[in-house]
């Protein structure tokens, strides 16, 4: 990962982490080792997990994702993409998604952070973007 990526990053989870709130996660760490498979939300919002730390997700509200650097393609309310997962290395109850360009996304400068809303078995887990509605939206495992 270059420079500037890891730069954009740092710079953008510390956004999403300080809108968000920090206190609003569960208190397990996101089991990565059950992660891989598909994740649904209310209104057909998916993502997939794959064991190689890549994702590919679509139908998630727009709202879910703090939009640091661009705007979703077309004002779209609903963004698909794609690009790589993994674990915070500080908060471990917080699963980051670097989204690569492409789908709804002009730039790969992008960021989603998802939390543990649930403990589980199986865990449930939430966009989490705004101080405002810190607890945004869930998916959980569908298969």
């Amino acid at each position: 990962m270059g420079r500037a990526r890891r730069a954009v990053i740092s710079l953008a989870l510390g956004l999403a982490m300080a809108l968000s709130g920090c206190s609003t996660a569960g208190t397990s760490a996101v089991d990565t080792d059950g992660l891989p498979g598909v994740w649904t939300g209310s209104g057909g919002g998916r993502v997939e997990f794959h064991a190689d730390g890549r994702f590919s997700m679509t139908g998630i509200p727009a709202e879910s994702i703090a939009f640091s650097w661009s705007e979703p393609r077309n004002g779209a309310t609903r963004v698909s993409g794609a690009g790589t997962w993994e674990q915070h290395d500080v908060y471990e109850d917080t699963l980051l998604l670097m989204i690569d360009a492409g789908g709804s996304f002009p730039t790969d400068e992008e960021i989603a952070s998802l939390m543990v809303a649930e403990d589980g078995p199986p865990q449930v887990l939430f966009f989490s973007t705004n101080v405002d509605k810190p607890y945004g939206y869930e998916i959980r495992k569908s298969s």
